[in-house]
């Protein structure tokens, strides 16, 4: 199974998004499961490119591991989750791939986001229940997708 974790990699959400990925890696036992993280993806000699090309590089290439990708797992930090994110989950929708969101936050939650997903969970990184969160999510992956449903929205959908 091919993932694709999408997710903010700015500076403050970074850590997030390597605990959700360490966990993944560290708990899907028993399947040949490849995670692909944007934000690890090495240009080689990047520093050789113009910004325009460096950048078509990194896009393609996440255009590709998208459309390769089983599953697509967005980390989501509310209504306001980054452009980039949230493009390549409607890409994902658009190319008819199961989708599950995590929103971190109790943030208001786009509506966009809710609906093209298969399943959505509200979490809160630093909450007890963070974990069981975690649990039923790769309990998710052993499940036929036709067989999934999304919990509720415990933020406001807008």
């Amino acid at each position: 199974m091919r993932i694709y974790l999408a997710g903010p990699c700015d500076s403050e959400n970074r850590t997030t998004m390597w605990k959700i990925a360490t966990i993944l890696r560290n708990n899907i036992h028993g399947r040949e499961v490849e995670i692909y993280c944007p934000w690890e993806l090495k240009i080689e000699d990047a520093w050789t490119y113009s910004q325009e090309d460096w950048a078509t590089l990194v896009f393609n290439a996440d255009v590709e591991a998208i459309h390769n990708c089983d599953l697509f797992i967005m980390v989501s930090v509310g209504r306001n989750s980054t452009a980039g994110t949230n493009w390549e989950q409607g890409f994902a929708y658009a190319l008819g791939k199961h989708i599950i969101v995590i929103q971190i936050t109790s943030n208001p939650t786009s509506l966009m986001t809710y609906c093209g997903c298969d399943i959505f969970i509200s979490t809160d990184i630093n909450s007890k229940h963070f974990k069981d969160d975690m649990d039923y999510l790769i309990d998710m992956l052993d499940v036929n997708p036709m067989y999934w449903s999304k919990d509720k929205c415990y933020s406001t959908l807008t």
